[in-house]
Order: C-alpha cells, then structure tokens, then sequence
C-alpha cells in the first residue's frame, strides 16, 4: 500500500496497540475495539439501517481478527484497514440477506473532475456542518445515492484524504472526485431550489 502523506496522532497510538494486538496482547485488542466502534458502527449506517446486523457484522470482524491475529498484516492506518474490513463483511453479509449476487452496482457511479485542493465547494460544505444546519445538511445527504453517502461521510466527518478514501473503498482516486463533485452539485441545486420555492 502506497504510504499517505499524513498519519493523525490518533492513528499512530492504533498502530502501536495494534502490534501489540497481534503479539495477543488482550487489553490492546480491547482498547482497539473501544476506540473504534462508534466510527466503524457510524460508517456501516451509512449502507445499512439494520442496527442488529451492524453490530453482528463489527463482532465478527473483530472475533476474526482475534483468531487470525498472527497472521494479519501490520498497518499505520488501522483505521482505513478496519474499515476496509468491514465494509467488505458488510456488503457480504448484505448480499445473504438480500439474495443479490452483486450490492456494489448500486454504489457504482461516475461524473467530472474535482482535485483534492480547498475549493469553494469543500469550504461551502464545512461551513454547512454548523450545529443549526446540520439537521438540514443530514436531510440533504440522506437523499443523495448510497456511494455519494459513503464519500461524504468520509471526507466531510472524518477528514479523510481523496487518495484515502479511494484506497478504502477500492476505487480509483478520480472515482472519489466523481463522487464528491455529484453530490456536492445535488446539495447546492436542492438548496437553491428550496431558496426559491
């Protein structure tokens, strides 16, 4: 995995616990699962409202990292692997539920460019995340498609990097951009429409 340009402080005390975790060090597996639950449990609402599978799903991810400790691959981005690991569990564990053979068609989407620089749009979104708008905001991305959801979801509450959310969710980092430039378009032409109305 190419190595990011920023590692949060955060992650770098994961990436400790996390070795040891791996030698079967049982209090660093613990301190883990409570330092990342409510993210991991966030993200999955994100695909799903079934409560009762998200917290399955994040219970057999964490047993399975347990039992397959010793041979998990050593990480300084606990977080992006987590995360990776669950939504991979999820859409498997959705497409049981379901009966589909394939969930990521649903998430698959394309669009124009947008770069990573701070652009009118990336501040026009930060600023909408006030605590008297964001009610509305929520509104808005609960209307967009479920893959926008997830992109906004981790540029936008968790301040990840577009190369970094790529690698999270399996796409290319200009499928990242497509995403984000669809969604914020759809939030401002809904909010001007609403101005209007």
């Amino acid at each position: 995995m190419a190595r990011l340009a920023f590692v949060p402080t955060d992650e770098v005390l994961l990436a400790q616990l996390w070795l040891r975790f791996k030698a079967g060090d049982g209090q660093a597996f613990n301190q883990l699962i409570k330092k990342r639950y409510r993210v991991l449990f966030t993200y999955a609402t994100r695909f799903t409202q079934n409560h009762e599978l998200i917290k399955d799903c994040i219970q057999e991810l964490f047993l399975e990292l347990w039992y397959r400790r010793a041979n998990v691959v050593e990480t300084d981005y606990v977080t992006i692997y987590l995360i990776k690991a669950l939504r991979n569990n999820l859409f498997r564990l959705l497409k049981k539920e379901t009966g589909r053979e394939t969930l990521l068609e649903d998430w698959e989407a394309t669009g124009a460019l947008l770069t990573d620089g701070r652009t009118y749009e990336s501040d026009w979104i930060l600023d909408e995340f006030s605590t008297e708008k964001e009610n509305r905001l929520r509104q808005l991305i609960d209307k967009l498609p479920a893959r926008q959801q997830e992109v906004i979801f981790l540029k936008f509450y968790k301040g990840l990097s577009n190369e970094t959310i790529a690698q999270m969710m399996d796409v290319e980092r200009q499928t990242v951009a497509n995403f984000l430039y669809r969604a914020l378009g759809t939030m401002k032409s809904t909010l001007r429409t609403q101005a209007f109305a």
